[in-house]
């Protein structure tokens, strides 16, 4: 490799690193541990006590199982370079579509990374990252016929489906890149004069070729059936899509506003792409611009979407810098000061990502103080089970980090749970939020329906307020700047 891919390739894998903050991380590592314990998938929740008949659905079990693998063995450094070659790999295996020099590719690749750096880290959903990058790639290379037949997509769609649930946007991209072919080469035998007129440049799949094609969307179709729970993942899927309250009241889950500063990097990034289509680009690509627009749909549609559109666009972004400005480019990195500058800026990106990740991946506990998880309070929690009841009230946020941090307590709710409902068909999280924000009656209901005798919460929030306010039935056992913890009184000492 050059200076220059080495220059490049840094700053991809340092944009990809990211430290164990994510809110769903403790959960899924918790998960993991229990699978690879008990080598069973459980049918039931084992972690809360509000939904202990709840079907749970882990769409992410296999990756569940991986992660605790890796953490177990290598621990959270280790894991965290793990996720970061998978999110480098799938934007450089997307950059891959056409035949270009390396540094193209991989100065694409750190320009989607930042588009996409707010959903980044260790997360499940970069394998889907790295599923989609690769049926792209397929099928890319079996239109140009470099590769024989997409047979072993199939399996890898039985794969993906059990590592991430994101496997849908795989067949979606199968979906969409059927319909585009057969659309071109419909209106290539059609209407042959005005498809010559067009000036197509994309090659046309061939009528063996599209219906191989049918035949392996079938089979990665069906095959995403074996897996724990059948046709229970589908309908997992319409559960959640089908409770609007879950997906209106998460961050990830809602739509992406190009004017929020989160979506500052992204709004760039389709800018550039804008502005390269408007001066450099002739040529006409309906498969690539189908993929393009659906996938740019998509992202705008909820927060974690956001890096789909990078992994389907990356192609056209690394093609389009090579054909229109590698002149430039090239002209650039030779030039010794240039080189010097862009030294300067990696180093100086290197440099900040090693201030920022091994520091917080090498202390967690101060990382979670930090990132405002309640690490503090646990500890002490753990060391005082005394001073605690036996149902704890919890925020959603802060589910998933006391499934790992706290085993000893079930939990409330935490981020696997948006849409579940207790026996009694509640929705746990609509009254988590109703309770959370002290509204009329929800001490009482949480009491009630809940058996709640003990509130592990943010300090500050309505409900620390309204049970301050309640001194003569709940007891503040615990404070500090974050976080907060009240125990319901006996009955024999309330007065």
């Amino acid at each position: 490799m050059s200076i220059v891919e080495w220059l490049l390739i840094l700053p991809l894998l340092a944009l990809s690193a990211r430290p164990l903050v994510d809110p769903d991380f403790g959960w899924h590592l918790r998960s993991g541990m229990d699978l690879l314990k008990n080598l069973s998938v459980p049918r039931l929740d084992p972690y809360s006590y509000t939904a202990p008949h709840w079907p749970w659905v882990n769409h992410e079990w296999l990756s569940d199982g991986m992660a605790a693998f890796v953490y177990n063995i290598g621990g959270p450094f280790v894991l965290i370079a793990l996720f970061a070659l998978t999110v480098s790999g799938a934007f450089l295996l997307a950059a891959s579509l056409g035949k270009l020099e390396l540094k193209y590719k991989l100065l694409a690749s750190v320009m989607a990374g930042l588009a996409a750096l707010p959903i980044l880290g260790v997360r499940m959903q970069m394998l889907t990252l790295l599923g989609m990058a690769l049926v792209l790639w397929a099928l890319y290379r079996f239109r140009n016929k470099e590769i024989k037949n997409l047979w072993w997509l199939i399996p890898v769609f039985w794969l993906w489906t059990n590592l991430h649930g994101g496997f849908l946007m795989g067949l979606v991209i199968l979906a969409v890149f059927f319909v585009a072919e057969i659309i071109k080469y419909t209106s290539e035998r059609v209407w042959p004069k005005f498809y010559r007129r067009l000036h197509i440049a994309e090659v046309g799949f061939s009528l063996p070729q599209l219906r191989h094609l049918i035949w392996v969307g079938l089979g990665s179709g069906l095959v995403t059936l074996i897996n724990p729970y059948g046709w229970g993942l589908y309908y997992d899927f319409y559960k959640l899509f089908s409770t609007p309250f879950a997906t209106e009241s998460i961050a990830e889950w809602q739509p992406v506003i190009l004017s929020n500063i989160g979506a500052q990097n992204y709004t760039i990034y389709i800018s550039v792409l804008l502005l390269l289509l408007l001066l450099t680009y002739r040529k006409v690509e309906p498969t690539r611009w189908l993929l393009m627009g659906v996938f740019f749909y998509l992202s705008l549609l909820y927060w974690r979407n956001l890096p789909f559109f990078m992994i389907v666009s990356v192609g056209f972004l690394a093609e389009t810098i090579y054909q229109h400005t590698h002149l430039v480019f090239d002209g650039m990195v030779r030039n010794r000061y240039t080189l010097l500058v862009i030294t300067a800026v990696v180093a100086s990106m290197v440099a900040q990502w090693i201030s920022d990740v091994i520091p917080k991946t090498a202390n967690l506990d101060a990382t979670f103080a930090a990132g405002g998880y309640p690490i503090n309070a646990v500890n002490w929690a753990k060391t005082n089970p005394d001073k605690l009841g036996t149902k704890m009230f919890n925020e959603y946020g802060h589910g998933g980090f006391l499934v790992w941090q706290f085993p000893e307590q079930k939990v409330f709710i935490d981020g696997r749970m948006p849409y579940w409902r207790t026996d009694n068909d509640r929705l746990v999280f609509y009254d988590e939020q109703y309770i959370l924000n002290a509204r009329p009656g929800a001490i009482e209901m949480m009491q009630q329906e809940y058996g709640v005798d003990w509130v592990f919460i943010r300090a500050g929030l309505p409900l620390d307020w309204a049970l301050d306010g309640q001194a003569d039935t709940w007891e503040k056992v615990y404070y500090d700047r974050y976080e907060v913890i009240y125990r319901k009184k006996p009955a024999n000492a309330v007065q």
